[in-house]
């Protein structure tokens, strides 16, 4: 059986129908087209009002594509996706009058009104153009870079290879780090934190590594966000945890663990964090735990009252990268610190940025109107510490005072 309906002499084929045509060309030339906000309107509409408006937007946009284009027909595939394809047409592409061409298309259509009975919509679009082999493929490619960017259109020809390249190294990394797991070698260094007016090292912050096969040490910027893809993300932060605790025994020093809002809302490392504090407890004045501001707060109820437990345990609150984000000062409200630690980009041109120097004057007047330590991060030399040593920072930490090291080499 066709799967197809007509409309005004217009043929409307669906996705098998749409399968079918593809597999007789080598290549093609493909639009796919979205209703933006089709999600919403699939849930506030009843189903049979949902397809007639997809009909209704199925012939609008025939309507207005252009003639010289030659699509004769338009795919739906009922989720609020439409297709046009053709086959591929080198000349038409090699002008660059397609792109063009459909981008002027996909104006008009986001200008458009739909009036279905009483209701009137104004739906707007995103389109996604691809050619050549594997056209949709790369055209859904484009449809999920809009997705995630906020943008309306795309050529979209490089993302299918982009994304295959992605995926290997993703896989890649996943391989690692179930390597690195179940060889031990996630392992956690540290770096020193001075205090500004005794010049001696008071504080050292966890910060992991991992160990490859061949020996290399792998900063967390090169796996750490794909393991939150992953199942691995809550294993590394258990070991961080349980090597950073243990750290206690190889320095009378302070320790400061990085945990993120996902972190303090994930039940076993709550539990994990909780079941360290027992078994150090005669330490845990000595823990403190630096909240890293780079995430959307997903429970803040569930945050505050872990810190809330943490701090009447005796640990100390820190706020990660502060003067980066836009939420800082509604955080300290909530979390109510013991530190705030300046973000690196304010003090790594310090020297040269006005601007840099005044913020950083204005986030150390107002700490200490409030009682907070602050810490600054990215203290690459002399001049930067005299800097902020002139400005009242408390602490500073950066390679001027050593980079991040295993802890035992600096005990023995």
């Amino acid at each position: 059986m066709i799967d197809k309906f007509t409309m005004n002499n217009h043929l409307f084929f669906g996705e098998h129908n749409l399968i079918d045509y593809l597999d007789t060309l080598d290549e093609a030339i493909v639009i796919l087209i979205k209703i933006e906000e089709f999600k919403y309107l699939n849930f506030s509409l009843k189903s049979k009002i949902s397809k007639k408006l997809q009909k209704r937007f199925a012939k609008k946009l025939l309507s207005h594509m252009p003639k010289r284009c030659n699509f004769m027909r338009v795919y739906l595939l009922e989720n609020g996706e439409f297709v046009f394809v053709k086959p591929y047409d080198k000349q038409l592409i090699k002008s660059e009058t397609l792109n063009s061409t459909i981008k002027e298309f996909h104006k008009r259509v986001n200008s458009a009104h739909i009036k279905i009975g009483l209701i009137d919509y104004t739906l707007f679009i995103i389109t996604s153009l691809a050619y050549g082999r594997h056209a949709l493929e790369k055209a859904k490619a484009g449809l999920r870079n809009l997705l995630n960017s906020k943008q309306s259109f795309i050529i979209a020809n490089k993302l299918l290879d982009e994304e295959k390249a992605t995926a290997v190294k993703k896989l890649e990394t996943f391989n690692m780090l179930r390597k690195a797991i179940n060889s031990y070698n996630i392992v956690s260094y540290f770096q020193p934190i001075v205090n500004n007016k005794t010049q001696k090292i008071e504080k050292y912050e966890s910060l992991v590594r991992l160990i490859d096969e061949e020996g290399n040490i792998v900063s967390p910027y090169f796996f750490l966000e794909t393991a939150k893809e992953g199942k691995y993300y809550n294993e590394i932060t258990t070991i961080v945890l349980r090597n950073s605790f243990r750290a206690l025994f190889y320095t009378d020093m302070e320790i400061s663990i990085n945990l993120s809002t996902l972190d303090m809302t994930e039940k076993s490392t709550r539990e994990e964090f909780f079941e360290l504090l027992e078994r150090y407890k005669t330490e845990t004045y000595r823990i403190t735990v630096e909240i890293i501001e780079d995430e959307e707060v997903q429970d803040l109820a569930m945050t505050t009252e872990f810190i809330r437990e943490i701090k009447s345990k005796g640990v100390s609150i820190a706020i990660d990268d502060f003067g980066k984000g836009f939420s800082n000062f509604s955080r300290i409200l909530a979390y109510e610190p013991d530190y705030i630690k300046i973000d690196g980009s304010l003090i790594r041109d310090i020297e040269s940025n006005i601007l840099s120097r005044n913020m950083v004057e204005t986030i150390v007047y107002f700490s200490k109107k409030q009682g907070f330590k602050t810490i600054a991060e990215y203290v690459e030399n002399e001049n930067i510490y005299k800097i902020l040593c002139e400005i009242g920072v408390d602490y500073s930490q950066g390679y001027y005072f050593g980079k991040a090291d295993l802890l035992q080499k600096k005990i023995i």
